[in-house]
């Protein structure tokens, strides 16, 4: 698809065909002059084709024509979410990873400490940036994004998203989303998940990004085939078999604009937990070394303790972080804590340079 214009491009060749124009009004031979406004009006055109490509690239879901081919959905999708026809899809991503919006991966959505039982009310979601999030519902934490990213995967195929005019529900046994999160299906698995679920059905989010509001009135709709009185079923009632009906709402693909997701591994998802997994999570949203303000980390992280001991457990987590047994996708080749900035430089970024 070539690589996107810039809006200092687009205003180059606008000026560039402007001025030709004007050369060719000063040209007194008229072949001359004809070949200068045939020019002026082929730099007119690519002019208008770069812009029309910005303008795009501004909305986060492209749109195709209805008898887009495979291919280019197939090369749309490497980057962004697209809309052919009726259907909306979400990025394609590779296997061993999990696209996910940078909006969650840089705020306290997910946050890296214990989940509270204390319910929100259009709570302020700390977040980074422009980016706003107000939340009604359970608090969520690092379980809570493994158990949505394990969701979300189901979406990286030829599977469109939910729409109010054609509901889709994705079917999956209480045994394949324990195997999707890489744990051993058991009574207290089954009920780990189904409590995420809840909390996660139960979350209702406003969202704001880059001045534009995204409508998100839950994260993802979950039905159980036994309705929700699992909670207090026996274990030997539990079987791995139980069905989970799930399904994202098409407003989710407005954070997957072009530089508005990120794919991450999913041992940054699932290696680690706390503090350490918010960090790879994080980090997974960045392509090269800069200095963070560890106050924007804190506030960030959600973790609770005050900004002190917030700096030794920043430490520690970085330093499990370096150990030789982390996946080079996430593993910390060196970070650098000074007073207020910390900076981290990742193994797989040298290893790209």
């Amino acid at each position: 698809m070539g690589r996107r214009p810039s809006a200092e491009q687009v205003a180059q060749l606008e000026a560039q065909a402007e001025g030709t124009r004007r050369a060719a009004e000063c040209v007194g031979d008229f072949l001359t002059q004809d070949l200068t406004y045939a020019a002026a009006a082929t730099i007119e055109s690519m002019a208008r084709y770069q812009k029309r490509r910005l303008n795009a690239d501004k909305q986060a879901v492209l749109v195709l024509p209805d008898n887009a081919s495979t291919n280019e959905m197939r090369e749309a999708r490497l980057r962004r979410a697209v809309r052919r026809g009726e259907d909306v899809f979400l990025p394609s991503w590779r296997d061993a990873a999990v696209g996910i919006p940078n909006v969650f991966l840089r705020s306290a959505l997910f946050a890296a400490a214990e989940v509270s039982s204390k319910p929100l009310m259009n709570a302020e979601i700390a977040s980074r940036g422009d980016a706003s999030i107000t939340m009604t519902g359970h608090p969520l934490g690092d379980y809570d994004r493994r158990v949505f990213a394990a969701c979300l995967d189901y979406y990286r195929g030829d599977r469109p998203l939910d729409s109010r005019d054609q509901p889709r529900w994705v079917k999956v046994t209480f045994w394949q989303l324990a195997k999707d999160l890489q744990v051993a299906y058991g009574a207290n698995v089954h009920r780990a998940i189904r409590d995420s679920l809840i909390r996660l059905n139960a979350a209702h989010l406003r969202i704001r990004v880059k001045s534009v509001d995204i409508p998100m009135p839950r994260l993802m709709d979950v039905v159980f085939d036994d309705g929700y009185k699992g909670a207090d079923t026996p274990d030997r009632l539990l079987r791995g078999s139980d069905l989970i009906s799930f399904r994202v709402q098409e407003t989710m693909a407005n954070l997957f604009g072009p530089e508005d997701w990120s794919a991450v591994s999913k041992a940054a998802l699932h290696d680690h937990s706390g503090l350490p997994s918010w960090l790879a999570g994080f980090y997974s949203s960045h392509a090269e070394p800069y200095a963070v303000k560890i106050a924007d980390l804190y506030r960030m992280s959600g973790v609770v303790c005050d900004l002190r001991e917030f700096r030794r457990r920043l430490k520690r987590a970085l330093g499990h972080l370096q150990a030789e047994d982390v996946s080079p996708d996430v593993r910390v080749a060196a970070s650098e804590l000074e007073e207020k900035h910390v900076t981290v430089t990742l193994v797989r970024w040298i290893e790209a340079a």
